[in-house]
């Protein structure tokens, strides 16, 4: 086991966590492992002491098991380890939406929209969003359908999250339902630029039904002040596609592709094709993040390096964080 900074905090809030389950070690190594994560109970009583800390690889997928088995929000307990990266390229010196300072106004702005452990959201089992990008506009559109299957009987529920960067012009998004949803509760910070919706699914729903919806989110900005875009599961979805047109006369200057699974990360490079559109897409994703992110030509020098790290801190557009 490699010892990382973050240590502390990631032995204390696991150990405060078990305790608020009520579970023995016994029983989260037992459930652990029926999920095809096996750790022993030696393991996870050095874990919670804080006597050594998850490794690389597999380790990170036990950490990501637990946060969802004992009902913390994606990613708590990973950052405080620390994720592995691919080998090969990493993370590059460009820009992306969110930013590691708003990540606790992110899971506030969830908490206040009755958000407060993965078991409240319904599960994504496919996720379409279609980003228009308009240099022509100061309104940029992201379309997205979501087929959930309900989990429990009742309404189903997702969240639309915005956290705006310092950078980005402090309006409220505008979120629209088009299909099979309404708005429940909402965010409204400015003073935190942060801003979100509860998207209730219509009918009621007994558990292990499907069904699907659809909404637009539309933020008044110029198309140079939007960077990117992603989406977080909390759980593995069958099909995630995104895609982005861009119009009007500007065109970004390159596009990445982002991923990030329990146990890795990685960035790939992607063009646009003849359309000015990308598409990308994943089947059986998840837990994590998929998103495209990218670089405005006459931003392209004046970039904050240090922004490079944010990625992997970054808010979602839309969903979980």
């Amino acid at each position: 086991m490699m010892q990382v900074d973050g240590g502390e905090s990631f032995a204390r809030s696991l150990r405060s966590s078990i305790e608020r389950s009520g579970l023995s070690l016994t029983q989260i190594s037992q459930r652990l492992r029926a999920r095809s994560r096996p750790v022993s109970v030696a393991t996870l009583s050095n874990w919670q002491s804080g006597r050594s800390l998850p490794g690389s690889g597999p380790s990170i997928g036990v950490v990501a098991a637990l946060e969802d088995l004992l009902g913390r929000s994606p990613d708590s307990l990973v950052d405080l380890v620390g994720a592995p990266r691919l080998q090969g390229r990493g993370v590059p010196d460009t820009r992306f939406i969110g930013h590691r300072s708003s990540k606790n106004v992110f899971r506030d702005a969830l908490l206040e929209l009755g958000f407060e452990s993965p078991e409240r959201y319904a599960h994504e089992r496919v996720f379409q969003q279609l980003a228009t990008i308009d240099s022509g506009r100061d309104v940029q559109q992201f379309t997205s359908r979501v087929t959930v299957r309900a989990l429990e009987s009742g309404t189903c529920r997702l969240p639309a999250v915005h956290v705006l960067e310092p950078s980005e012009p402090n309006f409220a998004p505008q979120y629209i339902p088009l299909e099979g949803c309404t708005v429940g509760r909402t965010v409204n910070w400015p003073e935190r630029r942060a801003y979100g919706v509860e998207l209730k699914i219509d009918g009621h729903l007994n558990a292990g039904q499907v069904a699907t919806f659809a909404y637009r989110v539309e933020m008044h900005a110029a198309a140079t002040d939007v960077t990117g875009t992603f989406y977080s599961l909390a759980r593995r979805a069958h099909d995630v596609l995104l895609e982005a047109e861009f119009r009007g006369p500007h065109r970004p200057l390159r596009c990445e592709r982002y991923r990030r699974s329990e146990t890795a990360e990685s960035v790939t490079p992607v063009r646009l094709d003849r359309r000015d559109r990308i598409q990308l897409a994943e089947s059986r994703f998840g837990p994590g993040s998929f998103g495209l992110r990218w670089v405005w030509e006459e931003n392209d020098e004046t970039d904050d390096l240090d922004d490079a790290d944010d990625l992997d801190d970054a808010d979602e557009i839309d969903g979980l964080s």
